[in-house]
């Protein structure tokens, strides 16, 4: 799998699938998931509030990853990834761990390319250094395979460049 580190608007990207930041409740109320919303996204928004419905409870718990449609966005599939608990607390490890289901959903569902946002270093503690650790134990631990390229966006390309030098050269 080629992996890619950019900066941009996550939410331009022409990729299979998405995965997007979320937190406990599925409430689409910032970091990435707000930004789809604000697109037009609240039939996301609502398949999100169904799925807690079918599971019976008002939250998910942190390394949750739930599937929705695309909503406004050229994708086929959006992953929500919760890599916070309630009080938006983190760990390299729980952002990990969400980074590896959140690929391995991607790979069930077909996907060959997916983007995917800095989990836990908006509204979370993390800061991109240790995203980018966390990023690179999920690779190294296979997460990913099955695909053809990750795309990691970053809203701007100093950002990118701190995540780069984590990740060293792209192979």
């Amino acid at each position: 799998m080629r992996v890619v580190v950019s900066h941009g608007d996550i939410l331009d990207e022409a990729v299979d699938v998405l995965v997007s930041t979320a937190n406990v409740k599925l409430d689409m109320t910032g970091g990435v998931n707000g930004a789809i919303l604000l697109r037009g996204g609240a039939d996301v928004q609502a398949e999100l509030r169904a799925h807690l419905t079918r599971v019976g409870r008002p939250w998910v718990p942190p390394g949750t990853v739930v599937t929705t449609g695309p909503g406004p966005l050229r994708v086929r599939h959006i992953v929500h990834a919760v890599a916070v608990s309630a009080f938006y607390e983190s760990s390299i490890d729980l952002v990990r761990d969400v980074i590896a289901s959140a690929l391995a959903e991607a790979a069930r569902l077909g996907a060959r390319t997916v983007a995917l946002p800095a989990l836990a270093t908006g509204y979370g503690p993390l800061s991109l250094e240790q995203f980018a650790q966390a990023l690179s134990a999920a690779l190294s631990g296979g997460a990913g395979a099955a695909l053809d390229e990750l795309r990691v966006v970053l809203a701007h390309a100093p950002q990118a460049e701190r995540v780069r030098a984590v990740l060293g050269p792209a192979p």
